[in-house]
């Protein structure tokens, strides 16, 4: 990691970090559309090499105490020199700084150099998802569709087999929350939060994608009996479609649902392998 100067971002390091996320994902890379908001905020951080930006990081609070790691991103060019390892460790140290009760971040199970980097700061995997995508249909909402109160969702929750195979996380995007009580209130005031039958036989939870929210509806959750599943999922669509919305995108841990959703027009990445949730344990590598 000789010559690699890791510090806050600046605004004036805007166009920096945007020559390198143009060059990630073929230029559909989400980080322009968030990176004022991040400038802003805080807890970017950027990565230099001879006074050249060749990569960056950002630590999100999620609530209080919830420390989420995302955006890693290190320019082509400079791969492979220990940009990201520098980079992990001081947005971990910045992160152990503040004495959080979780730090946690997502990547894919393709990401071989970053899992490797992950596992040797102290992180360990708790929960692993499949990223799922479907074209918004423009569809009617089934009238069967009802908003059930917060007790009557969180009882269905609390029963779910689908938050169980999940490990209690949800997937808002690509970031993932374990989906308490204070979650669940947060989510339904602002995105749907739909069950259909009473007491629910199923639920569904939509909120706008966290990166994209103009283009992209995260599906954040969907449960029930084998015959409800297409009426949630037309909700799913209806909401969506309101918004003007394109994508419907999903982080699906139950095989069953994978399976449901795949049948009815979701598309998955293979070669992306799984999303993998990982959280700090400590280590003594560091």
């Amino acid at each position: 990691m000789d010559g690699i100067r890791v510090r806050p971002a600046r605004p004036e390091d805007r166009e920096g970090i945007l020559a390198i996320s143009q060059r990630i994902w073929e230029g559909e890379d989400y980080v322009p559309g968030v990176l004022d908001a991040w400038l802003s905020e805080g807890g970017l951080l950027v990565a230099e090499l001879a006074a050249e930006v060749v990569g960056f990081a950002k630590t999100t609070e999620l609530s209080p105490g919830e420390l989420w790691l995302e955006g890693l991103r290190v320019h082509p060019d400079h791969q492979g020199k220990g940009v990201a390892k520098a980079l992990a460790h001081a947005q971990l140290e910045q992160a152990l700084a503040r004495k959080p009760r979780t730090i946690r971040l997502a990547t894919v199970e393709a990401n071989a150099a970053s899992l490797h980097i992950a596992r040797e700061l102290g992180f360990q995997e708790v929960a692993r998802f499949f990223y799922l995508e479907a074209d918004v249909e423009n569809r009617a909402c089934p009238s069967s569709l009802r908003p059930p109160s917060l007790e009557e969702a969180w009882a269905f929750l609390r029963a779910s087999p689908a938050l169980a195979e999940a490990k209690g996380l949800a997937g808002i995007g690509w970031r993932f929350r374990p989906l308490t009580q204070a979650v669940l209130r947060e989510l339904r005031e602002n995105g749907a939060l739909l069950a259909l039958g009473s007491p629910p036989q199923g639920l569904l939870l939509l909120a706008p994608d966290p990166y994209t929210p103009r283009e992209i509806a995260a599906l954040v959750f969907v449960d029930g009996d084998e015959g409800v599943l297409p009426e949630l999922l037309s909700g799913a669509h209806a909401w969506a479609a309101s918004r003007g919305q394109k994508i419907l995108a999903a982080m699906v841990a139950a095989p069953w649902i994978f399976t449901f959703l795949t049948r009815h027009g979701f598309q998955f990445a293979p070669e992306l392998g799984a999303v993998l949730v990982l959280e700090y344990v400590g280590s003594t590598a560091r």
